[in-house]
């Protein structure tokens, strides 16, 4: 196949820059100080041709370009590629969601670096949080670039970015391609595509580019230009959901009701349901009970007590109770570790690994259970003791660095120290210091953030919170999220706020940005799914999910401590994304009618699935998304602010 290159000649509106002096366009070249940052230019199919073209400074650093192709005769296969070509070798770069830096980290076998086999791999927008966004940092300028979200299939579009060493091309292709292969699930690929479609004399195709630039800043802490302007310029669509106080009882109802379950000692709350025959729905049969993480019995325990309190619903209490002194009486260790995980209890085998994720979740929540206890006038002392013993082992166990682990071994020896997980041991930790005013909590939550936090700083991602992963991911990140804010708390320290800030642009490069464009019949046409405000998993389980439910409380937080609305706006964003389908007992889909309060865990927003599922919304209905709904509306205790449609209702 021929192209022809094409290098743009620009009707520049205006273009002011935020630099000592001002940069200027010259044919499509962006120079500063005689210096060329980097230059608009393209290929296409022959018989097509640029129709017109337009650049437009939008602020001192961020541009929008509208090109206008034409086939001046009829082209079959048609291609279009739409480039900018930053004129540095990128020492870092991220196509959000998708690659960070090549994805070297972890053991996992998603894409990693930004060729495979000699051929640059090029992504469906769809699977990009902000459509089609590439990044790169040089030794002096940050560069990002994204389009618009595609009005229809025909406008399917797909991203690449092609680092090189004196240049990093950032690049938009029509139509959708995949290629060389397809990441279609966990670990696995399938054959690459590329769609064709045939123009006819005169047809027309338009694609726009947003181009933000920057000059390069300490701990990757240009990329905040970047998604600042990118969420601005995001169609912000209101979904609408369940009022709070719906979504409030219907999460009761699903735990009291269908997630319940008792078996041998055992007296709490199933990990979750998966479909049973033709109709119906059965609790999982396997790996069925864990403290945190999938299972949430803790926090659960947690939202049904303060049922109690709020409704004094006594079946609400008595559940409660029940499932927390099931796990207190029965999962503590003398060394002060906790079973996370009740199935090894009942089948007597090895207890396993007890992992810093679950552990973290299950101190915090032993420790707001004693604080609930009271209120409900059954105080629990022995919650506390648990909580404040589990701090106690991981204090100890820390190595001088600051790190914690992954994961112990029931004799405490580590399992492993790699990644970012250990940080879910930091909060708990802050507030084991909050109560007892012992400095040595304070100590070693500290060394541990500080430990934690730099690595994000330098790595520009964090690791291994998705348990079932082992790569670079989000959910790693939100204990740093909520330290920041908590260690804001306790000293007044402006620096933890600004770390907050630089988490929470971590966690927004995995926040979905737009809705994607899907055909009539599609799941997520059919019943109205919108991915606005999902997250992505991580770079190797390609879906999205409303895991971001849990930490909406600390956006809202720190929109209210920093003044900056645009986190109040991602947390509504969130919150009417997470309680989209969630069942009021009559809701079908796929052939099933779901129980009341069940939502389910997958979304397939690009080619990739578990399995042989070819559908996009999936059928298993987890405990953890109904866990963190009740948990955020018990944090914030302000049902009105996630009822409105915009944050400063």
């Amino acid at each position: 196949m021929k192209y022809l290159r094409y290098v743009l000649a620009f009707v520049i509106v205006s273009s002011l820059f935020v630099f000592a002096d001002e940069p200027r366009w010259q044919n499509g070249t962006l120079c500063f100080e005689n210096n060329v940052v980097g230059k608009l230019s393209g290929e296409m199919t022959g018989g097509i041709a640029v129709a017109s073209e337009t650049l437009t400074a939008l602020d001192d650093n961020t541009f929008k370009i509208v090109r206008t192709y034409k086939a001046e005769n009829d082209v079959n296969n048609a291609q279009i590629c739409f480039d900018y070509v930053h004129n540095e070798k990128a020492n870092w770069w991220m196509i959000p969601s998708v690659s960070y830096n090549g994805n070297q980290w972890g053991r996992g076998k998603e894409p990693k670096g930004a060729t495979e086999n000699g051929h640059w791999r090029t992504f469906s927008y769809r699977r990009t949080s902000i459509p089609g966004a590439t990044y790169s940092e040089g030794d002096r300028f940050a560069v990002a670039m994204w389009s618009d979200t595609p009005t229809s299939e025909y406008h399917d579009f797909s991203c690449s970015l092609a680092p090189e060493e004196s240049q990093t091309t950032h690049r938009i292709l029509w139509p959708e391609e995949e290629l060389p292969t397809m990441y279609s699930g966990r670990d696995h690929y399938a054959d690459g595509y590329k769609k064709k479609i045939h123009l006819k004399k005169g047809d027309t195709v338009t694609l726009t580019l947003y181009l933000v630039v920057n000059t390069v800043e300490p701990d990757h802490q240009a990329i905040h230009h970047f998604l600042r302007k990118a969420w601005e310029y995001a169609e912000k669509p209101v979904i609408p959901v369940f009022d709070t106080q719906k979504l409030w009882e219907l999460g009761i109802r699903y735990a009291a009701e269908s997630l319940w379950a008792e078996e041998g000692s055992f007296k709490g709350f199933s990990i979750g349901l998966v479909a049973d025959g033709e109709k119906g729905w059965k609790q999982r049969s396997g790996g069925k009970y864990e403290i945190g993480w999938c299972g949430q019995n803790a926090s659960l325990a947690n939202s049904l007590l303060t049922d109690y309190i709020k409704h004094r619903h006594t079946e609400s209490l008595n559940k409660a109770l029940t499932a927390l002194d099931t796990w207190a009486n029965n999962c503590p260790l003398p060394n002060g570790l906790f079973i996370t995980r009740y199935d090894n209890i009942l089948t007597n085998g090895d207890i396993g690994v007890m992992d810093a994720c679950n552990l973290g979740t299950a101190a915090l929540n032993f420790f707001e259970a004693r604080d609930l206890t009271r209120t409900a006038g059954l105080d629990r002392p022995l919650y506390e003791r648990i909580a404040r013993n589990i701090c106690d082992f991981v204090k100890a166990d820390q190595q001088p660095e600051g790190v914690y682990a992954r994961g112990w071994t029931p004799d405490g020896k580590c399992y492993i120290r790699e990644g970012t997980i250990g940080c879910f041991m930091v909060p708990p930790m802050l507030e084991a210091y909050r109560r007892s005013g012992d400095s040595a909590y304070l100590v070693s939550a500290t060394k541990a953030y500080d430990y934690y936090l730099k690595a994000l700083k330098t790595d520009g991602y964090t690791t291994a919170g998705a348990l079932d992963t082992w790569c670079i991911d989000k959910e790693s990140s939100m204990p740093l999220l909520r330290a920041s804010l908590m260690l804001y708390e306790i000293t007044s320290d402006s620096v933890y706020l600004d770390n907050a800030i630089s988490v929470s642009y971590y966690l927004s490069t995995w926040l979905w940005h737009y809705q994607g464009i899907y055909p009539e019949n599609d799941n997520f046409t059919v019943y109205r799914y919108n991915t606005f405000g999902a997250t992505s998993v991580s770079t190797q389980h390609h879906h999205l999910d409303p895991y971001a439910l849990f930490w909406v409380s600390d956006w809202i937080k720190l929109a209210d401590l920093t003044g900056d609305n645009q986190w109040k706006e991602k947390a509504l964003a969130v919150w009417r994304n997470g309680c989209q389908l969630v069942s009021d007992g009559t809701l079908e889909i796929n052939g099933r009618i779901r129980p009341a309060g069940s939502q389910n865990e997958a979304y397939f927003e690009c080619n990739f699935a578990f399995g042989t599922d070819a559908k996009r919304i999936n059928s298993w209905l987890v405990a953890w998304p109904g866990a963190f709904r009740l948990e955020t509306l018990r944090r914030l205790n302000d049902f009105q602010l996630l009822n409105s449609v915009h944050p400063t209702d």
